[in-house]
């Protein structure tokens, strides 16, 4: 598939009616192999990066509907398991996955689905913190934020239709709740047990806020526009017989042009819609699934969106379905950063580590939270998302919205 941590695939074929699949040799001992050396289990650093090249791979694999069928730490290949730090875990190379090839189906007669390929990764990361792939009877560290349960439960439901999308998905949330900080003088988040997601909500919550219980928005639906009533009706005014006439043929003749000038003005606005203003059409561009392609489309989870100007900062400003909002600012240097988070109250807040660069939340004790995102590689390094939902705090703007949006 070309992908740098997939092991290629050297041949194929069939012998006494059993087919194989041969790889290139991949000078590189497997994670197990570094299991066994720390029964204990892992460094969380280390077992993040390792998932994330691994969870990359498998993405990868889906879009080309492929599915893996039986991730394990025996299929991860480590180039050097005894000297293995963080930063070399993330190098393309380092970190292969094997065991491709011609996946049998389940038990229940069904092809593997991607969705059998986030739960093994899940089971796959609990086996490297803990050192054994039982969920029931270890725990991850106390050090480690509880939050990382909820992330699992979700990731290994039973219901595939329930766990994350992608790897990719899994992965960002698990990376936040194993690095989830507390603030001194600040109760801890508490440990949600997961349960079928309701209908008006995808995933199960990650954190809690102890001081702030959600506040549900209301979005009113059945809003119409009010249409003026005159306070006197006026009386219709009868026409001759002989100007009924020709008045019949004008009215007729008056309501097919109306007709035809209307549908010309539909069917212009469906096909050439305005596009964004140059100042701010590179910020939709960098970010497609996240903002709409024109103003008058709709970005990600319904959002509307309009461009802005904040102290000379350029932006698209959007607004979605819960009433999120989320601006998207072009902050090419350091005053320009802090132009837009200017206006936050108790920023910087608390430090979020995630792999794509800094980024940080509100305090339980902000009652209308916000978090704000970096990047740290190209192209979105230019880039500020500062995101804010009224009576909401920080940790449900992360839980709700932050670890699904497409950032990346």
């Amino acid at each position: 598939m070309g992908h740098p941590a997939i092991a290629q695939v050297a041949g194929h074929g069939s012998a006494d009616g059993r087919a194989w699949v041969a790889i290139e040799p991949v000078p590189a001992s497997d994670a197990a192999l570094l299991i066994r050396r720390h029964p204990d289990g892992i460094d969380i650093d280390l077992a993040v990066r390792i998932i994330t090249v691994v969870g990359d791979a498998l993405d990868a694999a889906h879009r080309r509907r492929l599915v893996h069928g039986n991730v394990s730490p025996a299929d991860i290949l480590l180039a050097e398991p005894g000297d293995l730090t963080g930063s070399a875990a993330a190098t393309p190379g380092v970190v292969t996955l094997t065991g491709f090839g011609l996946t049998a189906p389940g038990h229940d007669g069904q092809m593997p689905h991607p969705a059998g390929d986030v739960a093994a990764l899940g089971r796959t990361l609990v086996e490297l913190l803990t050192g054994t792939g039982s969920v029931a009877r270890h725990r991850v560290s106390g050090a480690v934020s509880p939050a990382f349960y909820a992330v699992l439960a979700r990731a290994l439901d039973p219901d595939s239709d329930h766990r994350y999308r992608t790897c990719a998905e899994f992965v960002r949330a698990a990376e936040l709740a194993l690095h989830l900080t507390h603030t001194d003088g600040e109760p801890a988040t508490e440990v949600i047990a997961a349960g079928t997601p309701g209908p008006d909500r995808g995933v199960p919550r990650v954190f809690t806020p102890a001081g702030h219980p959600d506040r549900p928005t209301e979005v009113d639906t059945e809003r119409r526009r009010a249409v003026a009533t005159p306070s006197t009706p006026s009386l219709p005014v009868s026409a001759s017989p002989r100007r009924r006439r020709w008045i019949a043929p004008i009215l007729v003749a008056a309501v097919i042009v109306a007709l035809v000038v209307g549908t010309l003005i539909l069917l212009g606005a469906s096909t050439t819609r305005p596009p964004w203003p140059s100042a701010v059409a590179p910020i939709a561009a960098t970010f497609p699934q996240l903002l709409p392609e024109t103003p008058e489309s709709t970005g990600w989870r319904g959002a509307r969106c309009e461009a802005v100007l904040r102290d000379g900062v350029d932006g698209i400003s959007c607004t979605d379905d819960a009433n999120v909002g989320f601006v998207v600012w072009r902050t090419p240097t350091l005053p320009t950063r802090a132009a837009v988070t200017a206006g936050l109250k108790g920023y910087p807040g608390d430090e979020i580590s995630w792999r794509d660069g800094p980024a940080s939340a509100s305090r339980d004790s902000v009652v209308d939270g916000w978090v704000v995102t970096n990047f740290a590689g190209s192209p979105r390094a230019t880039y500020t998302v500062v995101t804010t939902w009224p009576g909401h705090t920080g940790r449900e703007i992360l839980d709700d919205w932050w670890r699904t949006a497409p950032l990346g």
